[in-house]
């Protein structure tokens, strides 16, 4: 009876040199602890691969929740015609809305205390992305008094400041004077308190309408830019090409993907480099099942013998001993997978969960960019760690099978 390519008694014999005899539990515990290597592998790809996809989608999203997918810019450091250019993105494909910014450095000072970051200003009627992180107050609509403004929680802090306080920011951006140039300082009333769940906008950004900044730096109707804001932000590139060909020439259009281009082809390098290292664990429990394999050959030359004497071919040792490392392989993969799917599935909580009970934790925001443990399984990745294991594991039975089937009954039976 044939089971597809495999006949019975070759599944049979398969299974039973996996298991262990009394005389043989040193040689099947270094199989089976060949398959639990490739578990462990397996797991440990998936998991690392799944928190650095997950780190990778979570920083993009952090960035883009205060930062534009496409940003438009004059020929000169401040764009007046802006109004026209403001209607012309709005009729691009792909474009959800786009709004005017205006982008300063300035110097925030509360009491002793004195940090510098960006001033950026908005519409604030256009910028409902900004508004969604706001945990404290809002922006009050008083056109009498422009001059409020929302800044990061880490900012806040260091400046230790609340809704409420009056914070005076300085701008280098200021008028000449026979003394020499002489920055411009105004009052802002805090209205509100962010947290953008990004370290470095939490830290070094504060957001106010665009008529306060532009009376602070004395910059007339001109702003400094127009952000684009996409229905898919993968589609930035075409956006940014149709950008150019319908605006004036002079603009200057850059999409997300081209800003933080450094950053996250590192990123992805380095999950690549990390791929390949991990993957070692898995050729060493390969090259640990070749060993066991071979010492069960040896173990078995008799029996082995003895089938080729009863008339079992070349190719039917070869088979049995094929079987055997491809379920050694194919148990570990699969468990290995298995737990590793689990594991990366909850890791956010589980690490919560540790976080809670030794009370460490183990992401700062402070040290890193993101505050938590993300895990985003990706299919293509799972799916090539799988594949990949599979022909690892079947690729290193061929020497073992080999060397079973070119046992020469005679000798293997002189001495019996």
């Amino acid at each position: 009876m044939n089971k597809g390519f495999f006949r019975s008694y070759e599944w049979m014999l398969a299974r039973r040199y996996l298991r262990s005899r009394r005389s043989e539990k040193f040689v099947s515990l270094i199989s089976w602890s060949s398959g639990a290597g490739i578990a462990i592998g397996v797991m440990t790809l998936i998991v690392v691969l799944s928190v650095m996809n997950g780190a990778a989608v979570e920083i993009r999203d952090k960035i883009l929740g205060f930062s534009s997918h496409v940003d438009v810019q004059g020929p000169g450091d401040a764009l007046t015609d802006w109004r026209n250019w403001l209607a012309e993105t709005e009729k691009i494909e792909g474009v959800e809305r786009a709004a005017p910014y205006i982008s300063a450095q300035v110097l925030a000072s509360f009491g002793s205390k004195a940090l510098g970051g960006i001033l950026k200003g908005i519409d604030v009627k256009r910028s409902d992305d900004i508004a969604r992180h706001i945990t404290q107050g809002r922006f009050v609509n008083d056109d009498a008094s422009p001059f409020q403004m929302v800044m990061g929680k880490s900012l806040a802090r260091k400046l230790g400041v609340g809704v409420g306080d009056q914070v005076r920011l300085m701008s280098p951006s200021g008028g000449i004077s026979p003394s020499g140039a002489v920055p411009r300082m105004r009052a802002f009333k805090l209205v509100g308190i962010f947290d953008s769940g990004f370290y470095e906008y939490d830290v070094g950004m504060m957001v106010t309408p665009l008529e306060a900044i532009q009376r602070l730096n004395k910059m007339g109707d001109s702003v400094t830019g127009i952000e684009l804001f996409l229905h898919d932000k993968d589609l930035a590139g075409r956006v940014s090409q149709l950008a150019r060909a319908s605006l004036p020439v002079g603009a200057w259009v850059t999409d997300w993907q081209h800003r933080y281009r450094s950053f996250f082809q590192a990123m992805k390098t380095e999950r690549i480099a990390m791929g390949v290292i991990l993957s070692l664990i898995i050729m060493v429990a390969v090259f640990n099942m070749v060993a066991s394999l071979v010492m069960v050959v040896m173990e078995r030359r008799k029996e082995i013998a003895i089938l080729k004497t009863v008339g079992a071919t070349h190719a039917s040792v070869m088979r049995v001993f094929l079987l055997m490392g491809t379920l050694l392989s194919g148990i570990g993969t699969v468990v290995g997978a298995s737990l590793g799917l689990l594991l990366a599935w909850q890791l956010d909580t589980l690490m919560a969960w540790i976080e809670g009970i030794t009370g460490v934790q183990f992401m700062s925001s402070d040290v890193y960019y993101i505050d938590h443990i993300p895990s985003v399984i990706d299919p293509v990745s799972v799916s090539t760690i799988i594949i990949v294991s599979l022909i690892m594991g079947v690729l290193a039975t061929f020497y073992p099978a080999w060397r079973a089937a070119s046992v020469p009954p005679a000798e293997a039976l002189r001495y019996e």
